[in-house]
């Protein structure tokens, strides 16, 4: 859409708009129009963002999860854990933008504290609207897709029809790419693990011991978010096979209850059992650090 077509929006005084737009919004979503919350307009903050409330209270939880836990000792384990989200979630990046989709954020470990919104370019790169963060608790990352219902009056007021091509919002596609969008995390990171594992035999005994930890936690963080658990990858792609195969959708409401249960389970492991954590890091990753 171009400028003048935004001039030449009709006014929603208009009853005649009015009956247009409920017909337009029955196409785009197949169901009775419903009210939905208006999108907010704040103009977003761009460059470097610093907060230190997350940075506390990230601090706080990390000490009471991981106080006396041999792997956290060690800072070298950030930075190769670090690096093999940032592989995990650009895999996601990388994917959903090929498939035409709106990336709101791309965070590495939660509890964001340190933040970076790029300038708009003007060439319009999509790229430049990522915002890329950084937390402070290393429990993994998360790539946030840009929802159709935040922008729903910007789209109803200009009149746009949204194909499954044309719509940036990942729920509009179909589910053999949001079951793409979903496995290129674990992708990323299992082609990480092979591309080390071949180049092996061609690497000095120095340089495979600095990369050793990087194909071994690559391959962990694939099978881990590989497991049928919601939202973690695995259960989003049993939800997205379940759309391929049976040709429908699973409820929001069901979504929901298994994203519930996901969480509760996560907080369970890390919070309720955190000897457990402790035995699990020290088995997995102690050999390396």
């Amino acid at each position: 859409m171009n400028e003048n077509d935004i001039n030449n929006i009709p006014s929603e005084s208009n009853p005649m708009f009015n009956e247009e737009r409920n017909e337009k919004v029955s196409d785009i979503h197949n169901e009775p129009t419903a009210p939905m919350s208006a999108p907010n307009n704040k103009e977003p903050q761009y460059g470097i963002t610093f907060n230190w409330t997350n940075l506390l209270i990230g601090a706080f939880l990390f000490f009471g999860l991981f106080n006396g836990s041999k792997i956290f000792s060690d800072w070298s384990f950030y930075i190769y854990l670090a690096v093999v989200v940032i592989i995990h979630e650009l895999g996601h990046v990388i994917f959903g933008k090929s498939f035409g989709c709106f990336i709101k954020e791309m965070q590495v470990f939660f509890f964001t504290f340190l933040s970076y919104r790029p300038k708009p370019s003007p060439k319009g790169s999509s790229w430049r609207d990522i915002k890329w963060s950084l937390g402070v608790l290393p429990l993994g990352g998360v790539t946030m897709f840009k929802s159709r219902e935040s922008d729903y009056r910007r789209t109803v007021s200009a009149g746009e029809v949204l194909t499954s091509v044309s719509s940036p919002y990942i729920e509009d596609k179909p589910a053999w790419q949001r079951l793409l969008i979903s496995a290129a995390g674990v992708l990323f990171n299992i082609a990480t693990f092979l591309i080390l594992y071949i180049a092996r035999p061609y690497m000095s005994s120095e340089c495979f011991a600095f990369f050793w930890p990087l194909l071994y936690m690559s391959l962990v963080l694939a099978l881990l978010n590989i497991l049928p658990i919601y939202p973690l990858d695995g259960g989003a792609i049993v939800f997205a096979l379940y759309e391929i195969i049976t040709g429908k959708k699973p409820s929001p409401a069901f979504t929901k209850v298994c994203s519930w249960i996901g969480f509760i389970f996560i907080i369970l492991f890390f919070w309720v059992f955190p000897g457990w954590l402790d035995r699990i890091l020290d088995f997995v990753f102690g050999m390396l650090f």
